[in-house]
């Protein structure tokens, strides 16, 4: 076999984070070990490539070192990872109108739309989705307060988005604005959501296999159709048809409780849109 001495470096879109962790240095180390598994899922059996390093940087964001035998693969195989962390850019390089992995920080803690963070820095900045276009993108222009929003799509800290940024300000004292919205695909899958009726719980905070361990042992495998991963530490649990999520949350919830929840209940957005109409 051709020796692999081709590197990639790259550092990930996904600060790490834990809620309620007892022993945060073990539950950091653990981590990952999981992220590792996730990210070499992704890498094609066909390349002869491999995770070199991977650790923390003084942010918590994630250091990742490719190794393989041509600079094709490993951009090709970076791409593929950037898909799950998504990866950092300069304030200077952020690209416009182009989809970027995001994710959604302080929701609900200001009235005028929500922050996401794709990864800038020097110095860090995150990208405001305003009110307005939520409004726009995600309700065909209703006023609502951004807390119905919220709550309707089951927006919360840490769930990974996809966004653009569309606009970019110098401001007083040579810092730098941006403003973005949710791409086309990110909207197409909320309307697959949508239109499926069925609830949908998002969890923060744990790796998908406890998600799943903990909902076979309480006994719903049945009531679930899928888990599907979202982020790292992030998924989305489709329920099957009847089945109702907050029940599900009610009965899982005490034995993760380093986990964070919200739900999407399609009916629920569907009479409101039958509402409207």
């Amino acid at each position: 076999m051709k020796q692999m001495n081709k590197k990639l470096n790259f550092t990930t879109n996904f600060h790490y984070y834990r809620w309620n962790a007892e022993n945060p240095a073990k539950s950091r180390e653990k981590f990952m070990g999981t992220l590792k598994k996730v990210l070499e899922e992704r890498v094609p059996e066909d390349l002869h490539l491999k995770i070199q390093s991977l650790h923390y940087k003084v942010d918590d964001r994630i250091f990742v070192q490719l190794i393989g035998n041509t600079k094709d693969d490993l951009v090709f195989v970076s791409n593929i990872l950037n898909e799950i962390t998504g990866k950092t850019y300069d304030t200077q390089n952020v690209p416009k109108n182009k989809p970027l992995h995001g994710i959604l920080r302080s929701v609900g803690k200001i009235g005028f739309g929500v922050f996401v963070d794709v990864g800038i820095e020097s110095p860090v900045k995150e990208v405001l989705i305003p009110l307005h276009r939520l409004r726009s993108q995600l309700v065909s222009g209703r006023k609502l307060p951004l807390a119905d929003i919220v709550s309707f799509y089951g927006f919360m800290d840490f769930l990974p988005v996809e966004i653009e940024v569309v606009k970019i300000e110098n401001e007083k004292g040579g810092k730098m604005r941006f403003e973005g919205k949710f791409s086309d695909d990110f909207l197409n899958q909320i309307e697959e959501w949508t239109n499926s009726g069925l609830d949908f719980i998002f969890t923060t905070g744990i790796a998908r296999q406890m998600i799943k361990r903990t909902i076979a042992k309480r006994g719903h495998t049945i009531d679930i159709v899928q888990i599907d991963r979202l982020g790292p530490l992030e998924t989305v649990i489709i329920c099957k048809e009847g089945t109702n999520a907050p029940g599900i949350i009610s009965h899982i919830g005490p034995f993760l409780p380093d986990c964070r929840f919200s739900t999407m209940r399609s009916k629920k957005l569907q009479k409101f849109w039958n509402q409207k109409k």
